[in-house]
């Protein structure tokens, strides 16, 4: 035999002897997948009896038996994602079931069906078509045993996995006592807020409407919102993007709302049912479709701040001078060229504010006179409305604190500072330039 085969001979029983040695095999494993540190994540896995999931984000008491997956990890490894679709800090899986006892052992079911819904989320986004299959593994009532196999389609329509392999879940009949919280009266979901009614003072739906646009499609809204007339403690109330077009019936019950965010929605026309809320005091209706304000908004009379900014008004809406105990008129981007005179009329102004967000119907400013009427205006905001020169009047504006005059084309060898005692706060370009108060050495 020549040294050359017998070279290649001994190579392959090398080969051989290499892949069949277990100790070997073990270290190679090791290093392609390292164990996954405990220290990295957190997982709870919990079994709730009469419990409920609202709004696919939150467990509250209810009719079904839930198991709840968590993740909670600051830094998850590569391993760990093959086996999870969820990306962000925390990751949250419902999987809630009409009776437990219902669902065989050692048999293979796919997901959702009639006793078996799943649900889940992350820092970002909520999951409404989890899909797969589940396999339950013992017939303990107190620690259920799964196999699961679970997945959504992501962006491109491909299944992307949620969760994969075999959990153990214990049973925990004192949770919502552990997890109860007082809300001091503070909410941000609706279903339980009406499960507390009483309690309720301030209810802000802004991420919920979005989460619920996210679940059940953009144009739509959640019925439950016709119940608001229920919240009659509610002094505070954000609608913001909820897609609203007009107020949802019961709106008039809430006879103690003082704040009321409307801004982002699809309003076409002043909603006149305000007009019974006694209580109201500030009232946000921005990016709306408002093109005039009526007269009859006279009857708001404990109205201190109110902005319409960004909707489809083709002048100053000269309804809004009846409102005599107005502190706040933010006008941006509302198509205007001057203040009229009559804007004399709001003797309690504080604010002032038309400025622009750069758009199609941006105002463009430049005879302010009329405020040099108002006593006790501190505050002035001409952003983004160009200017050749400061208008004459804020330098008669002897209570002025803040004036924002960024994106205008000024700088400030336009400002005469010595002619604003007062001036606490400019506005140029992108950082304000402040000034001591007179108490300050």
């Amino acid at each position: 035999m020549h040294y050359w085969q017998r070279a290649i001979w001994l190579a392959v029983v090398s080969l051989l002897l290499v892949s069949s040695c277990k100790p070997l095999k073990r270290v190679y494993v090791r290093a392609m997948h390292p164990p996954q540190s405990t220290t990295q994540t957190a997982t709870t896995a919990t079994y709730l009896l009469h419990a409920d999931v609202l709004g696919g984000t939150e467990l509250d008491t209810g009719r079904f038996e839930v198991l709840h997956y968590t993740i909670k990890s600051s830094t998850i490894s590569t391993r760990y994602r093959q086996h999870v679709g969820f990306r962000n800090y925390e990751e949250n899986i419902f999987l809630r079931c009409t009776q437990l006892k219902n669902l065989p052992v050692g048999q293979l079911m796919s997901v959702p069906n009639t006793n078996f819904t799943v649900t889940g989320y992350n820092s970002n986004t909520l999951y409404s078509n989890i899909s797969g299959t589940v396999i339950r593994l013992n017939t303990s009532t107190t620690q259920p045993l799964f196999q699961f196999d679970l997945h959504y389609p992501d962006k491109y329509k491909l299944p992307s996995p949620v969760l994969k392999g075999t959990v153990s879940f214990r049973i925990d009949s004192t949770y919502f006592n552990r997890t109860r919280q007082d809300y001091q009266g503070r909410y941000n979901n609706l279903r339980l807020a009406l499960k507390e009614a009483g309690k309720v003072k301030s209810l802000d739906l802004d991420s919920y409407a979005y989460r619920y646009r996210e679940f059940n499609g953009e144009d739509s809204y959640d019925t439950l919102y016709a119940r608001l007339g229920e919240l009659y403690n509610l002094e505070e109330l954000s609608l913001e993007a909820s897609y609203l077009p007009a107020l949802p019936p019961g709106f008039t019950k809430l006879k103690r709302l003082k704040k009321l965010n409307l801004s982002y929605n699809r309003l076409t026309q002043f909603p006149t049912d305000l007009y019974q809320l006694d209580s109201l005091e500030e009232l946000n209706l921005e990016r709306n479709w408002l093109d005039s304000i009526p007269p009859s908004i006279r009857q708001m009379e404990r109205l201190r701040v109110l902005n319409l900014s960004s909707n489809q008004l083709t002048q100053y809406p000269e309804a809004v001078n009846a409102l005599a105990n107005l502190r706040e008129l933010h006008l941006g981007n509302a198509n205007i060229r001057r203040l009229p005179l009559s804007t004399r009329q709001l003797q309690n102004l504080e604010v002032m504010d038309v400025g622009n967000q750069r758009n199609e119907r941006a105002n463009r400013v430049h005879n302010i006179d009329a405020l040099t009427a108002l006593p006790h205006l501190r505050r002035v905001s001409l952003k983004y409305n160009p200017l050749d020169s400061l208008p004459a009047a804020v330098y008669q504006l002897r209570k002025l604190q803040e004036l924002n005059i960024k994106g205008t084309g000024l700088d400030t060898l336009s400002v005469n500072l010595r002619r604003l005692p007062s001036l606490r706060k400019l506005e140029l370009y992108y950082k304000p330039q402040l000034f001591p108060s007179p108490t300050q050495p």
